[in-house]
């Protein structure tokens, strides 16, 4: 790139492949970030752009420093497009290294504040006392949060039916992607990206009560203590009584009121797109999109909505570069960490439950680790499901896709890990050949590799799956019952569409719930003997 005050080249890699050089003698004046395959390199009278690994580095000419804008990624023939005071990322040519999709345009922030703290109230009330509900029994072995649990462990200890019927079918609708489903208490709870909470009876479909939020609800309500709770996408946190819809109370987890076009759909620049976790009377949840304006993390009293603690740090976790987290994950809790996908900079978030603190280390050079292809804004991308399940004996179930959806494993069943083997590493069936595992667990039985999964749920000796196959140039949706023990099909169930990702639940009853692409639930049954 051609400057007035040097000459800068751009090289791939580490090392001292990129740095700025005096034009007539050669001498070079700084070393900066090596770029990372191919993107073209563009300027604007303070920056130079261009892929570093992991997203879009900033380069500052007069100092070399390097600032991460770590979501997105330039598109390879055009780079960061720089167009009256904006910077735009267009459509990429290809799925690699990737957390937002899309069309990106970014503005000036002028002075705005991206930590305006807690100076004025987030909580507002419902209608009535929040502190007193309507009974609402919960069995423990019904579905009340996404899959299953707050750590996301896709297992039930109901005996999956023999044989199966469908029930009831309820058309929730045809314009909005529903949710995955919970149920407790008798009633089916499912949300939609129109922002509409539906609760249904479990035994016919008939609609209970409903209640609106002010944007899509992206992830699955959670169930506690006779009350609902979910994230929108308007940057809000709902809790209404489980047997009636009455509103409770609401929390704004966005910083403040600012929306923008997503899709089609204005949204909060600060969407709750992650849902959220209830364990032992505390709420959890985020919100946010990009680390660049923000990151925010709660923990919220579950009775009363009264912030717990707050952590509004980690979207900057790093002042060198101004890298940190994006939410771009579902949240779950594990080992007393509050977790959920972080984007290119910090595959992993994590917060520690009781105070809040981000535990998550900075990344001053990028991480390639974190491909993600979050779900609730890219359903074609994001729909697949990978499993790693170990039962009871030691034996693994695994099921591996990557970010795409473009490379899948077969489903499996492996032998224990032999004693002292360290833990599979998420994607190790696709390590290139040169980092194959020297030591691989021993196959039991795999399924036919044609079969794509959206859900997942391990019963006694038996998986419940969401699957899609493609045959004879078309697609067919699927619930299927397969034996644990010999990859035997107990039963099939032909779907009119895709489940959506982990958009299976059951009860204690035995009954299955699915969530479909096209709007629909549906529920199964055991058939009469």
């Amino acid at each position: 790139m051609l400057r007035e005050e040097a000459l800068y080249a751009v090289g791939q890699g580490t090392g001292n492949t990129s740095f700025s050089m005096v034009y007539d003698t050669g001498e070079v004046l700084t070393h900066f970030l090596g770029r990372r395959a191919c993107t073209m390199v563009t300027g604007s009278a303070d920056s130079i752009f261009y892929r570093a690994p992991g997203g879009t580095v900033r380069i500052d000419p007069t100092s070399g420093t390097a600032e991460h804008i770590a979501p997105m990624r330039p598109p390879c023939y055009e780079g960061v497009i720089i167009s009256g005071g904006l910077l735009h990322w267009g459509s990429w040519k290809c799925r690699c290294q990737l957390s937002l999709y899309g069309h990106i345009c970014l503005a000036p922030a002028g002075d705005f504040n991206y930590r305006p703290g807690l100076g004025e109230s987030r909580l507002e009330s419902g209608f009535g006392d929040p502190t007193r509900v309507e009974k609402f029994k919960v069995h423990p072995d019904d579905w009340p949060r996404h899959d299953g649990s707050s750590g996301r462990a896709p297992d039930t200890r109901v005996v999956i039916p023999r044989q199966v019927i469908e029930q009831w079918t309820s058309g929730l609708s045809s314009s909005a992607l529903p949710t995955a489903p919970v149920v407790g208490g008798g009633i089916v709870f499912v949300g939609d990206h129109n922002g509409l909470l539906r609760a249904l009876d479990a035994s016919d479909g008939t609609l209970k009560w409903k209640a609106y939020t002010g944007g899509a609800i992206f992830q699955a309500p959670a169930v506690w203590q006779g009350r609902v709770y979910l994230g929108s996408a308007d940057g809000h946190v709902y809790t209404f009584e489980a047997a009636t819809g009455r509103l409770l109370w609401r929390f704004r987890a966005a910083p403040s009121q600012r929306w923008i076009p997503v899709f089609g759909k204005l949204i909060s620049t600060w969407p709750v797109a992650g849902g959220v976790v209830v364990d032992d009377g505390v709420v959890y949840t985020a919100a946010g999109m990009a680390h660049y304006d923000g990151t925010h993390v709660y923990a919220l009293n579950a009775v009363t909505g009264e912030i717990k603690w707050y952590n509004d740090t980690s979207g900057k976790l790093s002042q060198q570069t101004s890298s940190g987290i994006s939410l771009q994950g579902s949240l779950y809790i594990h080992e007393g960490q509050l977790c959920f996908a972080g984007g290119n900079a910090c595959s992993l978030a994590s917060y520690d439950l009781k105070t809040g603190e981000c535990t998550s280390k900075p990344n001053n050079r990028f991480s390639s680790a974190s491909r993600t292809a979050f779900y609730p804004y890219y359903p074609e991308y994001g729909q697949y499901m990978s499993l790693n399940h170990t039962l009871a004996d030691g034996r693994i179930l695994n099921y591996t896709v990557d970010y795409s959806g473009t490379r899948h494993s077969t489903l499996a069943l492996l032998e224990p890990l032999s004693s002292g083997a360290k833990k599979l590493p998420p994607h190790w069936r696709f390590l290139p050949r040169a980092q194959e595992l020297k030591k691989k667990p021993s196959i039991v039985w795999q399924s036919g590799p044609q079969a794509k999964y959206n859900s997942f749920v391990v019963a006694p000796d038996t998986v419940l799956t969401g699957s899609q196959t493609l045959s004879e140039n078309r697609t067919s949706f699927a619930l299927t019952a397969i034996s644990i023990e010999d990859s035997s099909q107990l039963w099939r169930k032909e779907l009119p569409a895709a489940v959506v990702k982990g958009g299976t639940a059951v009860d204690h009853k035995a009954r299955i719930f699915v969530s479909l692409e096209d709007g629909h639930v549906l529920c199964f049954g055991a058939a009469p003997e």
